[in-house]
């Protein structure tokens, strides 16, 4: 019984290493596929479309506020540094234009708990303020 439960433990150990240490495409694929989908075409309205829209929010601060703050963003079960590398891989995935500032863990850590409101209106609104 005793090997059982020991054997369990680092079975279990080892499955949240692995998980802990995933890369950013592998956490995108636990945590964002689900709703945006494996090309990132998302479910509009609802989910938006992961597309060169993201660089123009990802070029201004208020718009790498939004990208944090999204509940799918700011909810995932992952640390600030892995958000920051699943923002980034994102970015460099799905948009065609460069995106010159890569978000950080400090700049996740900033912004990730603060609760947002609305996030299609927010969104819309700093789409609309760069056209």
């Amino acid at each position: 019984m005793r090997w059982t439960l020991l054997l369990l433990t680092l079975l279990s150990l080892t499955l949240l290493c692995a998980f802990a240490a995933a890369d950013p495409r592998s956490h995108y694929m636990i945590h964002c596929m689900g709703c945006h989908l494996n090309d990132g075409r998302g479910l509009p309205p609802e989910v938006p479309a992961f597309d060169n829209k993201l660089a123009i929010l990802a070029a201004s601060d208020k718009g790498r506020e939004y990208l944090v703050t999204v509940p799918g963003a700011s909810q995932s079960l992952i640390d600030d540094a892995a958000l920051a590398g699943v923002l980034n891989w994102i970015l460099a995935t799905y948009t065609e234009e460069p995106v010159y500032q890569p978000f950080l863990e400090s700049e996740i850590s900033r912004y990730r708990y603060t609760p947002l409101a609305n996030p299609a209106r927010l969104r819309d609104e700093l789409l609309g303020a760069a056209d």
